[in-house]
C-alpha cells in the first residue's frame, strides 16, 4: 500500500488537483441537492457524510501537501459547516449537528490515514535504500 501512495504522491500537480475538485463537486453536488439522498438503513447519511469528508481532507492534502494539516482541516470543517447551513435553509432538508459531527470524523481520519501512509512510505523508502546499499556492497 505505501508503494500506492508514493506512485500517487508522484502524479503531477494538475491531476492531483483534478481529483481534490472531483471529489469536492461530488460532495457538494451530494450535500446541496433539494431532496436527501435515500436511506437503505437508519443514520446512512452519516456514514455518507464521514466518507465524504475523509475523501475531502485526503484528497485536499494530496492536492495541497505544502499546505499544513491544520488549515486543511479548518477549510474542510468550514466547508461542512456551510454545506449544513444551507440545507437547513432548504425545505426537505435539515440541518443537524451529528452531520457536522460525522464531517469532523471524517476530516480527522482523512488526515490521519494520510500521515500514517506518508510515514510508512517513507520507512520503507528508507529500507530500500538500504537494501540497495547492501546489494551495491556485496557485488
Amino acid at each position: 500500500m505505501s508503494s500506492l501512495f508514493l506512485g500517487v504522491t508522484q502524479l503531477p500537480q494538475w491531476i492531483r488537483t483534478l481529483f481534490f475538485i472531483g471529489v469536492g463537486v461530488v460532495l457538494l453536488t451530494a450535500g446541496l441537492r433539494a431532496q436527501p439522498i435515500p436511506e437503505a438503513f437508519a443514520q446512512e447519511d452519516k456514514l455518507h457524510h464521514l466518507v465524504g469528508f475523509f475523501a475531502l481532507s485526503f484528497s485536499c492534502r494530496l492536492a495541497f501537501p505544502r499546505v499544513k494539516a491544520r488549515w486543511i482541516a479548518l477549510g474542510c470543517l468550514l466547508t461542512g459547516i456551510l454545506i449544513e447551513y444551507a440545507q437547513g435553509l432548504m425545505p426537505l432538508r435539515t440541518a443537524s449537528p451529528y452531520d457536522a459531527l460525522a464531517n469532523t470524523v471524517g476530516v480527522l481520519i482523512g488526515l490521519m490515514a494520510w500521515r500514517w501512509m506518508r510515514h510508512w512510505s517513507c520507512k520503507q523508502s528508507e529500507v530500500l535504500d538500504v537494501m540497495h546499499r547492501i546489494t551495491e556492497r556485496n557485488r
